[in-house]
C-alpha cells in the first residue's frame, strides 16, 4: 500500500509540472527570457527553444497531462478504493457489500478528482502565472528533454490529427500567435485595474488601436472653414492673415477657394520678409513678390484613408498637413497631424488656442460644436445617432431629421434627448445644446404637479 501512495504523490507531481510548465512559458515574457539568455541563463536559452514552435510545445505539455492523468486515474482510483474497503471491511455483510463497494467507488473517484483538480492544475497554474519569468526558467530545461523524446508520437498525433481534421472538411488553418486588437484592449484594461498603467496611458493605447476603425473624413476641417489666401495676395496681407488666425501653414487658392493649389509655410514668408527687409535698408531695388513662387506641394489624400495610414504617410512623407478629396477629386478639408494626433493623446493644445471647455460625459445637459462627429457623440457622451444615412457629423443628422436650413432655436427630439439649435453661422449649424430625456421627463413632471 505506502508503493501505492508514493507513486500517486508522483504521478500529481508529473501533473502539476506540465500544466505548470505549459501556462508559465505561454506566460512568460520573450524580452526577458533574452535579456537572461544573454546573462548566460541556460533555462532561459532553453525557454526561447521550446517557444521557437509555440503549438508545439502546446502539443507536448498537452501529451504530458494527458499521460499524468491517466496515470493517476490508474493508480489512484484502485488505491483509494483499497483502502476505503479496508476501512469498511468491519462493516461488511452480504446485504451491505454491494452498497459499501459503490461507496468506495464513488469517494475515490471524487478524491482523486478533487487531487487532481486542485493539486495538479490549478495550484501549480496559479503558481505559474505569478512566478512565470522564474518558473519557466526552472521548467524549461526539464521540458525540453521531454519534448526532444516525445517528439515522434507528437508528430504522429499532429499528423493524424491534421488528416482526420482534412477527411471530416475542416481546412486546418490557425490563427497563429499574437492577440487581436480586442485582447489587447482587454490586457490594458486589466493592467490599468491592477495599477500597472496610469488612466492617460490606458485611454491613449485604446485610442492607438482603434485607429484603424477611424477615417479621415471624420477628423478634417471642412471646406468651408479652412482659412486660405489667394495666390495673388501680396507679402503684407499673407503675414497679417497667418497673424491673425496664429496659422503657420495657410493653403493658397486660384480663382476661387475651391480650387485649393497648394500651401505657404510662416518660415517661407518670414524669409523673403526678412530679405526684402536687407534689401530695402541698403536701397536695392526690390523684386516683385509672386506668392506662387513658394508654394509648396500639399499632400493629397482620400476621405476614406484610415487614421492609421494617414499618420504612417504624414512621417513618410514629413508633411504636417494634407488636403483631402473625397472620391470626385474635389477638395472637401483640410487635416493636420495633430488633428491625428489628438484622436490618441486628446486634445493638443498651444497658448493661442481658445477652446471651450468639454462637458461632462454623464451631464444632463451639455452643448457640442455642430461638427462633432456621431461617433464622438457617441464615444463621449454616450448618445447613440444612426450614422448610416449619408452624414458623419450632429448637424447632418439634424439637417437629415429637418430636411431643410433650420433657424437658431429649432428642435428635434430623438432617442430620448432633445436637441436645439443655438447658433446659426450663414447656412452652418453652429452650436447645438443637447437636453437628455430623463430631464425633461422631470421637468414636465414638476410642471403638471404644479
Amino acid at each position: 500500500m505506502p508503493y501505492r501512495f508514493t507513486i500517486l504523490i508522483a504521478v500529481l507531481v508529473l501533473n502539476g509540472f506540465f500544466a505548470a510548465a505549459e501556462v508559465a512559458l505561454i506566460s512568460v515574457r520573450r524580452s526577458r527570457l533574452r535579456a537572461l539568455a544573454a546573462e548566460g541563463q541556460v533555462g532561459a536559452q532553453a525557454a526561447i527553444n521550446l517557444l521557437a514552435n509555440p503549438a508545439r510545445l502546446l502539443s507536448v505539455t498537452q501529451l504530458g497531462v494527458t499521460l499524468a492523468s491517466l496515470g493517476l486515474g490508474w493508480a489512484g482510483e484502485n488505491t483509494v478504493y483499497d483502502l476505503f474497503l479496508s476501512i469498511l471491511n468491519p462493516l461488511m455483510t452480504p446485504a451491505l457489500t454491494p452498497w459499501l463497494h459503490a461507496a468506495s467507488f464513488g469517494v475515490a473517484f471524487l478524491l482523486i478528482s478533487y487531487a487532481h483538480v486542485v493539486f495538479g492544475e490549478v495550484v501549480p497554474k496559479n503558481l505559474a502565472i505569478e512566478k512565470a519569468d522564474r518558473l519557466a526558467i526552472l521548467v524549461a530545461p526539464v521540458l525540453l528533454i521531454f519534448y526532444r523524446i516525445s517528439a515522434p508520437f507528437v508528430f504522429v498525433g499532429e499528423r493524424s490529427a491534421a488528416a482526420l481534421s482534412r477527411w471530416i472538411g475542416l481546412r486546418g488553418s490557425h490563427s497563429g500567435g499574437g492577440h487581436s486588437a480586442e485582447e489587447l484592449k482587454f490586457i490594458v484594461s486589466s493592467s490599468r485595474r491592477e495599477g500597472h498603467l496610469h488612466r492617460f496611458e490606458e485611454d491613449a493605447i485604446q485610442a492607438l488601436l482603434e485607429l484603424p476603425n477611424y477615417y479621415t473624413r471624420e477628423i478634417m476641417v471642412p471646406r468651408n472653414a479652412v482659412v486660405s489666401v489667394s495666390v495673388d495676395a501680396s507679402l503684407d496681407q499673407v503675414l497679417r492673415k497667418m497673424r491673425e488666425t496664429q496659422y503657420s501653414r495657410l493653403p493658397v487658392y486660384q480663382e476661387g477657394p475651391e480650387h485649393i493649389i497648394g500651401y505657404v509655410h510662416y518660415k517661407d514668408m518670414m524669409r523673403i520678409w526678412e530679405e526684402r527687409r536687407i534689401a530695402a535698408e541698403r536701397k536695392q531695388v526690390l523684386r516683385p513678390f509672386h506668392l506662387s513662387r513658394v508654394l509648396r506641394k500639399p499632400l493629397v489624400v482620400p476621405e476614406t484613408k484610415p487614421l492609421n495610414d494617414l499618420i504612417d504617410e504624414f512621417r513618410s512623407t514629413h508633411k504636417h498637413m494634407a488636403f483631402v478629396v473625397d472620391e470626385f477629386g474635389t477638395i472637401v478639408g483640410l487635416v493636420t497631424l495633430e488633428d491625428a494626433l489628438e484622436q490618441i493623446l486628446g486634445e493638443i493644445g498651444d497658448e493661442h488656442d481658445v477652446k471651450r471647455p468639454r462637458p461632462a460625459a454623464g451631464a444632463s445637459l451639455i452643448e457640442v460644436d455642430g461638427a462633432t462627429t456621431i461617433r464622438d457623440l457617441d464615444t463621449q457622451y454616450g448618445l447613440e445617432l444612426p450614422g448610416d444615412a449619408g452624414f458623419e457629423t450632429l448637424a447632418g443628422f439634424l439637417l437629415f431629421q429637418l430636411g431643410y436650413i433650420p433657424k437658431g432655436g429649432e428642435t428635434v427630439e430623438y432617442g430620448g434627448c432633445k436637441f436645439t439649435i443655438r447658433t446659426m453661422e450663414h447656412n452652418r449649424i453652429a452650436r447645438v445644446g443637447i437636453e437628455r430625456q430623463s430631464v425633461l421627463g422631470s421637468e414636465q413632471a414638476n410642471q403638471a404637479a404644479k
